[in-house]
């Protein structure tokens, strides 16, 4: 089964139904069961906190608690968490310099987990060579 790694802005959009075609598809094959979207916890942290802060998305405005979107995204949603470990952490290290410190660590669990691709918008991810899907 496929797996992918979705980033922050992938999620928050996912909350607010404003994903693109591609990406859309692949939320949607892993609401059925036929995909697997693994978001890294600091990821799901960024948007729990975005929620807490009424952070507009996508010209929308998130609405709910953070409580909400966890359910939405994990309990309820198609998104299972992963933590950042040692593994992670020793990826990050080789690749700190490059990235945001979020950005990092969403390469580096892709990279770890050896995931199809990022499921981003950010191009400095898919800039640095590494495999995107958002459009």
């Amino acid at each position: 089964m496929a797996t992918y790694t979705a980033d922050a802005v992938s999620l928050l959009s996912y909350l607010v139904d404003a994903l693109p075609q591609r990406a859309d598809r692949i939320f949607a094959e892993a609401e059925a069961g036929e995909t697997v979207i693994q978001a890294p916890s600091t990821a799901l942290a960024e948007v729990l906190y975005s929620v807490s802060r009424d952070k507009d998305v996508r010209g929308i405005t998130l609405e709910g608690t953070p409580a909400d979107a966890r359910r939405g995204l994990v309990d309820n949603g198609p998104v299972s968490t992963v933590p950042i470990d040692d593994d992670e952490l020793t990826a990050y290290a080789q690749i700190v310099g490059e990235f945001s410190i979020h950005d990092a660590l969403v390469v580096a669990s892709h990279t770890v987990r050896d995931t199809e691709a990022i499921v981003t918008t950010d191009k400095a991810i898919s800039d640095a060579g590494y495999d995107t899907v958002w459009s």
